[in-house]
């Protein structure tokens, strides 16, 4: 069964921003980690056989899960929290048919070469991406919307990704 983490993850963000609503100060370490858990769900639409992903989306859901329950019981109540326990156990038992791939025009990539954009972030900077291009033999762009162009064979990228996952799951 492929778990639709997204919509795990969407849960979150709504509830931390209904938290920050309400006047609730957000520990670093929480808006850390949804940032993390949706760089690993970007990578895991790529490569749903990554299981050291999986288990690293999963730990990182279940502190979420577990710190902002708390909090939402806290600023919301018992049935708000009991509501949203809910709403987590439904999201947990649907399921993702197909990866939602965003298929827009890239400018830039030469019409021979596979590509994937990139947004670089805390846990994965800008110097790491430009570091595995160089290594794979990729090539790359700084876009104007903050998102990294890289193309060439679709081989490489694979093996970009990997890599990527593997030292982000560290």
């Amino acid at each position: 069964m492929k778990l639709n983490y997204y919509a795990l993850w969407r849960l979150m963000a709504d509830l931390i921003r209904d938290l920050k609503r309400k006047g609730a100060s957000i520990p670093p370490n929480i808006m850390s980690d949804l940032r993390l858990i949706k760089s690993m769900i970007e990578i895991l639409k790529i490569d749903r056989s990554n299981t050291d992903v999986i288990r690293r989306i999963e730990e990182c859901m279940s502190s979420l899960e577990s710190q902002l329950i708390s909090m939402a019981d806290e600023y919301f109540g018992r049935e708000y929290a009991e509501a949203l326990m809910d709403k987590i156990a439904e999201a947990r038992r649907s399921e993702v048919s197909e990866p939602e791939v965003e298929m827009r025009l890239r400018v830039g990539a030469p019409r021979n070469k596979d590509w994937i954009r990139i947004k670089p972030t805390d846990i994965a900077p800008p110097d790491m991406i430009r570091e595995l291009c160089e290594r794979f033999g990729l090539k790359y762009e700084a876009q104007n919307d903050g998102f990294m162009l890289i193309y060439g064979d679709k081989e490489s990228i694979k093996r970009l990704i990997k890599e990527a996952a593997r030292r982000i799951v560290k």
